[in-house]
């Protein structure tokens, strides 16, 4: 393996298993203050039980993704430190910022751990939320890095690939390239849904596998809700931001485009075309704005053969993956959401067959929510396989410009062949960077192992009990420890109910 394929492994690899922990770290906060909230409003000690457990979940995640971040920060400065003396003389606002996003992220989630019992409620919950937003900003931040590498703005990039000065830099501007329309909304609804979508198929797996007894029942029941009530509410963000993800490509990256759907040959009223399915005029309806079903779309004949993917049918092939798995688990939260938080006397006649009468307790809705929610992690690794091989090859864009022979070439800021450190020393520092991880990877396993199967449920529901029933006497009567006064009863509607 020469060091050129080498260092494209490393960041593969680097990449992949970080992107393995940043998803929760933008979905569990919002899951945990969501379970406190409840516990506080119903007074449900199994709501409270999910959030403190959890917030430990978050805590242990947290520590392993931040070394993983840091060890892509070794390898920035040290394989790639030729993509990152551009990005410094340019865009280096957005990682300045997200030193201070990590920061308070840190903070934040100290004192919600430290501020059980110790701080009030709305306190406590709005640190826990806070948390959520550090983490979320971070994560828009190193997107728009990546966003900038598509569609690289802030200076002038014309002399740059001509000469290669860069001048007339403008930091602010390039804060916000125009790619990161697409790019951020698809990773925020991207990792919300794939975080809540992997809690589903947590708890159904306890459900289905575990001998429960009234506690873990009802525990897992409500983990099982808010998980499934919060993934079908996300999957309507995600449908937008992938058809808004669509149409930016096609005004901003034609050649991308093409990549990821495969389209060879330029033409109007293009069909979309998943594996053997092909839907005509779906492409060209779906990439414009207002949709025209006979819009054209360049494919790969429109441009000259040295811009084009040289691994163009991965990149088509996890986005055709990346794409139908999120579609499908869409649809399967929305049914299972629908059947669970709604009456529907008919349709849970017509549909018992399927379970569906009562998804919650069903083994055949059990074992599809496992399958599907667990599937979003590859839909999420896929998504960013399609992503960054679709970008080739090219580690940083450049301009569209037609040739004299009609054909379109792009202006490359950066060739990946440019970019690579061609160092033998990069070598053992990349081989312990990859080692480290595995460790990190394989202790964070063992931790949450440790941390799930070592502590019961029902000690949990107790504790919490008890820490609500204090603090309800501090707070007035307003409950009991069941929510059995009128107050709660009004609040406790059935169409929607959580509990």
């Amino acid at each position: 393996m020469g060091l050129f394929v080498f260092d494209r492994v490393l960041a593969a690899f680097t990449m992949g298993t970080h992107m393995l922990f940043t998803y929760w770290a933008i979905s569990l906060p919002i899951f945990i203050v969501t379970a406190e909230y409840l516990a506080y409003k119903r007074n449900d000690p199994y709501y409270m039980a999910l959030a403190k457990r959890f917030s430990v979940v978050m805590a242990v995640l947290f520590a392993v993704g931040s070394a993983a971040g840091a060890a892509i920060a070794v390898e920035f400065i040290t394989v790639w430190y030729r993509w990152m003396y551009i990005v410094n003389e340019v865009d280096i606002l957005p990682f300045e910022i997200e030193v201070m996003a990590f920061f308070s992220e840190v903070i934040f989630l100290s004192l919600y751990l430290y501020g059980w019992d110790r701080l009030s409620r709305t306190a406590h919950m709005v640190l826990g939320l806070m948390v959520g937003v550090g983490s979320t900003m971070s994560a828009v931040l190193i997107v728009l890095v990546n966003s900038w590498m598509n569609t690289p703005n802030g200076f002038n990039v014309e002399e740059f690939v001509t000469t290669g000065k860069i001048t007339d830099v403008n930091p602010i501007a390039s804060l916000w390239p125009p790619a990161a329309s697409a790019e951020v909304p698809m990773v925020i609804a991207g990792a919300w849904f794939v975080g809540f979508g992997s809690l589903t198929g947590y708890f159904a797996f306890r459900k289905l596998f575990s001998k429960l007894n009234h506690d873990e029942n009802e525990y897992y029941n409500r983990g099982l809700k808010l998980s499934l009530f919060l993934a079908s509410l996300d999957a309507l963000l995600l449908g937008w931001s992938g058809d808004n993800a669509g149409k930016v490509l096609y005004s901003e990256q034609p050649l991308k485009l093409a990549t990821l759907e495969g389209v060879m040959k330029t033409g109007a009223g293009v069909p979309m075309t998943v594996g053997p399915i092909s839907i005509p005029n779906v492409l060209s309806l779906l990439s414009t704005w207002p949709p025209n079903p006979n819009a054209v779309v360049l494919g790969y004949s429109s441009f000259v053969k040295a811009v084009q993917d040289p691994i163009w049918w991965i990149s088509h092939d996890a986005y055709d993956l990346h794409a139908t798995l999120g579609i499908v688990g869409a649809l399967v939260f929305w049914i299972l959401a629908s059947f669970t938080f709604f009456r529907l006397p008919r349709m849970k006649k017509a549909f018992g067959f399927l379970g569906l009468d009562n998804p919650l307790e069903r083994k055949l809705p059990l074992y599809v929510a496992l399958v599907v929610g667990w599937l979003q992690l590859l839909a999420w690794e896929s998504g960013w396989v399609a992503a960054e091989t679709g970008r080739q090859p090219f580690v940083i864009w450049g301009p569209m410009e037609e040739t004299s022979s009609g054909l379109y070439t792009i202006q490359a800021g950066m060739l990946t062949t440019q970019g690579f450190n061609n160092n033998p020393d990069v070598l053992p520092i990349g081989i312990a960077i990859m080692a480290a991880l595995v460790l990190a990877v394989l202790g964070t396993l063992y931790m949450l192992r440790k941390l799930f199967m070592g502590r019961d449920v029902s000690k949990d529901v107790k504790i919490s009990e008890n820490e609500l029933s204090v603090s309800v006497k501090t707070a007035g009567p307003r409950t009991s420890i069941h929510g059995n006064t009128a107050e709660d009863k009004g609040e406790m509607k059935d169409k929607g109910e959580l509990k």
